[in-house]
């Protein structure tokens, strides 16, 4: 009788140690312009690592930062700049990457890019019709939408002044929106996160540079940081993940959205 308990003793431990392990799910939350970069990476992630799971939840503005503060999320994510300034209480932050902004206008418009001093009169208002600006005799209309991004560029160039604003009805993700506001109406510009402007829309030069390694901080100044937020140090699978962010595989992810690695050596 020993033997045959025995045996059952041996297949009991093959089978334990044979068995999947538990799959782990990772919360994360983030506003519209963050979460497609850091959804991106966590699939990456999942189809490596098949024991990881992540649940992206998109939210408004720093929403993301608090909840994952406050411990109902496990990654909160944010593009914005001085976020270290305003971390809630117990917050840890890193940034892992430089988002662009760019300016974005109807595929139409054969305007190839603005000068400074144009971008500034265009958003104080002085600049009304793309004639002004080496374009067609046609209206400028300004795309307005949430402070995901167009914050940034106004805070460096001008405040808005009476400017033609194009506004979407109702709440909206801004990031799709941006898209399609200017795909629909001829004079356009909008403000994007580079790398979420979709085929129908044209990026625009700005005094000749668009962003990127080696231009990113000094020649184009207009960048948001990708900042991911944790409760304390990160743990576990939240840690790991992270690991896998930092890593050439989650650089390279990083630079397909045309966003820049932190790790690049910014200035």
């Amino acid at each position: 009788m020993k033997r045959p308990l025995a045996a059952a003793v041996i297949m009991l431990t093959a089978l334990i140690a044979w068995a999947p392990a538990a799959e782990s799910k990772v919360t994360i939350a983030g506003d519209p312009c963050s979460v497609p970069l850091i959804a991106k990476l966590a699939k990456a992630y999942s189809d490596k690592n098949r024991t990881f799971s992540a649940e992206v939840t998109t939210l408004s503005c720093t929403l993301g930062v608090y909840k994952a503060a406050d411990g109902e999320a496990d990654i909160g994510v944010s593009t914005q700049n001085g976020l270290d300034e305003n971390l809630p209480k117990g917050a840890v932050n890193r940034v892992i990457a430089r988002s662009p902004i760019v300016l974005v206008v109807n595929r139409d418009n054969p305007v190839e890019g603005v000068t400074y001093e144009e971008l500034k009169g265009i958003f104080s208002g002085k600049i009304k019709n793309w004639k002004e600006a080496g374009g067609p005799d046609l209206r400028i209309e300004n795309v307005m939408l949430a402070p995901c991004v167009r914050h940034t560029m106004g805070k460096q160039v001008a405040l808005y002044g009476e400017i033609d604003r194009l506004l979407p009805e109702g709440k909206v993700n801004p990031v799709e929106h941006t898209n399609r506001l200017v795909m629909e109406n001829a004079g356009a510009i909008g403000q994007q996160i580079y790398g979420y402007e979709s085929e129908g829309v044209k990026v625009l030069k700005i005094d000749g540079v668009l962003p990127d390694e080696s231009t990113i901080g000094t020649e184009y100044t207009f960048y948001q940081d990708f900042n991911i937020v944790t409760r304390g140090e990160p743990a576990g699978e939240a840690r790991e993940f992270m690991d896998f962010i930092g890593s050439d595989e989650g650089s390279r992810i990083i630079r397909s959205l045309r966003h820049i690695p932190a790790r690049a050596g910014l200035r």
